[in-house]
């Protein structure tokens, strides 16, 4: 790569990072075009001259904060539960799974769950969230027989506010697996004795 691509590339990725930070920290809607450009240590004409207009940027910082974020494909993940085959064990992997989403990419999912309507793009990080999370509960509770209710409640469990809730009360991250693969192995444990 020549020098000047070099610069043009890294000038874009200071754009996009700063204007990520700013999503994290105030919001995509409220995050304008002169806090993007003194983040990233540019003039406004630098950035709109890599991003004309924001749908030309939101999706590129979509694109590099999914990344982050490492959703599983839908498609593979009953791959992820081959050989679990206690109850105990599919919800453990189940809440391992969902809550290390959240390890990797909750700064970056946060603007996605308050913004959903600011850019398409936007809300097309949020289904690809829960297309995946929906996978991960179907194929881990399909096999135990576990009613829509029931897979509804974990789902809740597995959520993004309940990991931040755990994290928030000085869980660290395997304490706060263990507590919600835990509550969700005895409800389904409770669930098969009294049928």
């Amino acid at each position: 790569m020549s020098r000047r691509a070099s610069a043009v590339a890294e000038t874009r990725r200071r754009i996009i990072d700063a204007t990520r930070e700013l999503h994290t920290e105030q919001g995509i809607a409220a995050t304008s075009w002169d806090d993007i450009a003194a983040r990233a240590g540019v003039g406004v004409g630098t950035v709109y001259r890599h991003f004309p207009s924001l749908d030309d940027l939101v999706p590129a910082c979509d694109e590099v904060s999914m990344q982050i974020v490492g959703l599983p494909d839908p498609a593979e993940v009953p791959a992820l539960f081959d050989g679990l085959d206690t109850p105990a064990e599919r919800i453990g992997r189940l809440v391992q799974e969902a809550f290390a989403i959240y390890e990797r990419g909750a700064r970056e999912l946060r603007p996605v769950r308050r913004e959903p309507d600011v850019h398409p793009s936007v809300a097309a990080a949020g289904a690809a969230l829960e297309a995946s999370l929906s996978a991960l509960v179907d194929a881990a509770l399909a096999p135990l027989d576990v009613p829509l209710q029931e897979r509804a409640l974990a789902r809740a469990m597995i959520d993004l506010n309940t990991w931040e809730a755990l994290r928030g009360a000085g869980l660290d991250a395997p304490s706060a697996v263990a507590a919600v693969s835990e509550m969700l192995a005895a409800r389904t444990a409770a669930r098969a004795t009294s049928r």
